[in-house]
């Protein structure tokens, strides 16, 4: 890596220097991982006397936005109530995390080693980052060569001098120029809040608080805080409309409507809500505000009105709430480096098929769908991405690689994804031509056409096939035997796809491959079940536990620890007294 001013002449790399430079775009848990990675790599090489292996390991520099590691696991805040945001989104101060812990535990640095004893099934955020950065940090420093307050303006890449061109301004906005062999976009799929134009335009004559989810702290907390004794209305249906809905509840707020456009979120599998404070609206969407003269009664109108009928208005509506997830923090990257600048479609004949005699291979829900006649147009998910080999190398230009989540294992999916990108790096594992990579990625598509959770992310047919699946069948209960029994076969490929990660990344723990998975990985599939069902499940407690219980609070004695065996504690005491530290208010005035 070289730098200049912005306005000097350019110098190639020394081409005799046989460690490459990279860019790393982001120091959340990808970059992270990836430091963490190398400083792993280099203690073994050290310590087994293997200079060629020293020699291998890449130049780094990392570019941060913002003042402090942590990515989108940051507060906005310090301990000091300093602002470390610099712009950057982060998390809010009371989140917790939803799901369970485990699938957030590393190999090389267990919770038992961090927390010395057992903690509970589910963490605050604050935690969780403490844990992180200690495990991150337990060989060298790795921040050494992190660039904080500083913003990548853009990414380029010369084909004549084969290497990237990057421009960026520090805190002082001063810019520089600097030429790298590789570069890793670690940035983040949670980059920038998304805001939905079309609904805020129907929203233009509110008079109440309309914020994004990752921009709580804007509404104030303890007793200031501004969501006590108000209504709320939460768009969006997923983990942080989720979230959010109990932190408000825990707050004090008066009711939450949440407004379920698709009715595929986790809001619809949570079986009950504290205080009955909670109301959702299926199959609907803001129409307007009404003119009455309040400035705070919203419309509704319903997608699927014959069947659901939305309630016409919600009134009194103080606070509304985007649960409407992010934009990849990725516009600084030129087109041909962008894999996901556009959406992408494709057909079966892409891929060889004929639609009209193509079978989708037998799984457990083929006995009640039939033959789903393909979209005529598929999707891509965001384990398939048209322009990247295997979720983690642009196709058409290798030296450009990709560091984010595209699982709902995010630390360990990045993490494999570091040891793996690492390899590719260092030449431990070759890069495959052109061809062979093209190869793959149709091999992966075909893949996820035949498998059940697969085409339901790509195909519309058959996601709407799954809707019109009588509420009597077993696929619609999580605490069904045979949604037990099936659920593994149905649910593993994004567990096959990181299970491939690690196994070409030579990574340290394995969950089996491809084609299917061990017996560690088909207890993480297990996990995931039982903690579906802490959600579900609440609809059978008596209404006096309604009042009080939240999935946080399930029983935490069937979870253990992949590495330990060391098992969870129960929360020391209900969810909705905990502060935000998970401890009772009056544990602190001891």
């Amino acid at each position: 890596m070289q730098a200049h001013d912005a306005d000097s002449e350019p110098e190639l790399s020394d081409e005799s220097v046989s460690s490459p430079t990279v860019a790393v775009i982001g120091c959340g848990p990808g970059g992270m991982s990836f430091l963490h990675a190398i400083a792993t790599k280099r203690k073994q090489f050290e310590e087994a006397g293997d200079l060629k292996g020293l020699l291998s390991l890449p130049k780094v520099t990392v570019f941060e936005k913002a003042a402090a590691p942590g990515g989108v696991w940051r507060s906005n805040r310090n301990l000091d109530g300093e602002d470390m945001s610099n712009g950057a989104t982060n998390m809010y101060e009371g989140l917790w995390i939803n799901d369970h812990k485990y699938n957030m535990e590393y190999f090389d640095y267990t919770f038992d080693e961090h927390f010395k004893t057992p903690q509970p099934l589910f963490l605050p955020r604050q935690h969780v980052l403490e844990y992180i950065i200690a495990r991150v940090t337990q060989h060298e420093d790795i921040f050494e060569n992190v660039n904080f307050n500083t913003e990548v303006k853009s990414v380029t890449y010369d084909d004549q001098m084969g290497q990237f061109i990057i421009r960026s301004s520090d805190e002082s906005d001063i810019e520089t120029v600097q030429y790298f062999d590789k570069c890793i976009w670690a940035a983040g799929c949670n980059g920038k809040p998304k805001m939905i134009p079309e609904v805020l335009n129907k929203l233009s004559n509110f008079k109440g608080k309309i914020v994004h989810a990752s921009e709580m702290d804007k509404l104030g907390s303890g007793d200031q805080n501004a969501v006590k004794g108000k209504n709320i209305l939460m768009i969006g249906d997923s983990y942080s409309a989720e979230d959010l809905t109990l932190q408000c509840i825990k707050l004090g707020a008066n009711e939450i409507n949440i407004m379920s456009r698709n009715c595929d979120g986790t809001t619809n599998n949570t079986g009950s809500w504290p205080e009955d404070k909670v109301d959702i609206h299926e199959y609907a969407e803001v129409a307007g505000v009404k003119d009455d003269g309040t400035g705070t009664t919203i419309l509704l109108t319903s997608l699927e009105p014959e069947e659901y009928p939305a309630a016409p208005e919600v009134e009194d509506i103080s606070i509304i709430i985007f649960c409407t997830g992010y934009h990849p923090a990725n516009d600084f990257l030129a087109d041909n480096l962008n894999p996901f600048k556009y959406e992408k479609v494709w057909k079966l004949q892409d891929v060889g098929l004929d639609p009209d005699t193509w079978r989708m291979t037998e799984n457990p829900m083929t006995e009640v769908l039939g033959h789903v006649v393909p979209s005529e147009e598929l999707h891509m998910s965001s384990e398939l991405v048209e322009e990247l080999f295997h979720r983690r190398m642009l196709i058409d230009n290798p030296n450009m690689m990709v560091l984010i989540e595209q699982t709902d294992l995010p630390l360990l999916d990045i993490d494999a994804g570091a040891w793996l990108i690492l390899a590719y790096v260092t030449g431990e594992k070759d890069i495959p031509t052109k061809e062979e990579m093209l190869k793959g990625h149709m091999q992966d598509l075909l893949l996820t056409l035949n498998s059940y959770d697969g085409r339901c992310m790509i195909d519309e047919n058959y996601i709407e096939a799954n809707k019109s699946v009588p509420e009597s069948h077993w696929s619609d209960n999580y605490e069904n035997e045979e949604y037990n029994k099936y659920y593994s076969e149905l649910s593993s490929l994004p567990f096959q796809f990181l299970a491939r990660d690690m196994k070409d990344g030579n990574y340290p723990f394995q969950i089996g491959d491809i084609n299917g998975l061990n017996k560690t990985g088909l207890t993480m599939i297990h996990y995931e079940l039982l903690s579906l069902r802490s959600h579900s499940a609440l609809e059978f407690e008596d209404e006096e536990t309604q009042r009080w219980k939240t999935f946080r609070d399930v029983d935490p004695s069937n979870f253990t620890s992949y590495f330990t065996g060391t098992g969870s504690i129960p929360l020391k005491g209900k969810w909705l007294e905990l502060d935000d530290e998970g401890n009772l208010p009056s544990s602190n005035d001891n």
